[in-house]
């Protein structure tokens, strides 16, 4: 069964020299910068971490973070429920130095000694994995317009042109020259 804490905090390298885990739930209202983007806010981020040490003297934090959300989808502006997966796979250090030298090949995050909350851990990658679109394609979007459903027959007599006009002050100016 997994506990829902919206103070839930860690010591990372603790749990890690343990191989240790955590399996919980923290409510959205927790995420300060998540929780405005993914419009329930009654909803609860399940997570699944494991932390172990790694090679270079770091702490490796694996898993996944997923919630239930309802996107605004840009082509039609309909709420769209979506479920936001995040696999995560990133080293935890205290070092700025060891920062720079493993960031080009890992993921890297600068914490500070002692317990941090979850919320800190998975935030910024449940953000990142929000799709930029909500539907697959934008030609299968189920909320479109008809008449800009893929197939569908628009008929030439209802079309505007407003570029119409264009080609004859194009056409004019060259008579001109």
């Amino acid at each position: 069964m997994a506990r829902s804490d919206k103070r839930a905090s860690l010591d990372p390298h603790d749990v890690a020299e343990h191989a240790g885990s955590w399996v919980g739930r923290v409510p959205v209202s927790a995420f300060e910068r998540l929780a405005p983007l993914i419009g329930k806010p009654d909803a609860e981020v399940e997570v699944e971490l494991t932390f172990e040490p790694d090679g270079n003297g770091l702490v490796r934090v694996s898993g996944v973070v997923c919630v239930d959300a309802v996107l605004e989808c840009q082509r039609c502006l309909e709420d769209v429920s979506q479920k936001i997966v995040a696999d995560l796979d990133l080293r935890l250090t205290v070092s700025e130095k060891k920062l720079t030298e493993l960031m080009p090949a890992l993921d890297v995050m600068v914490i500070d000694a002692g317990p941090i909350p979850i919320v800190e851990i998975v935030e910024d990658d449940l953000i990142m994995s929000i799709p930029a679109r909500v539907c697959a394609t934008e030609l299968d979007c189920p909320n479109a317009p008809r008449a800009l459903s893929l197939g569908a027959d628009v008929d030439e007599d209802d079309t505007s042109r407003p570029f119409a006009g264009l080609r004859a002050l194009k056409n004019l100016n060259r008579e001109e020259c």
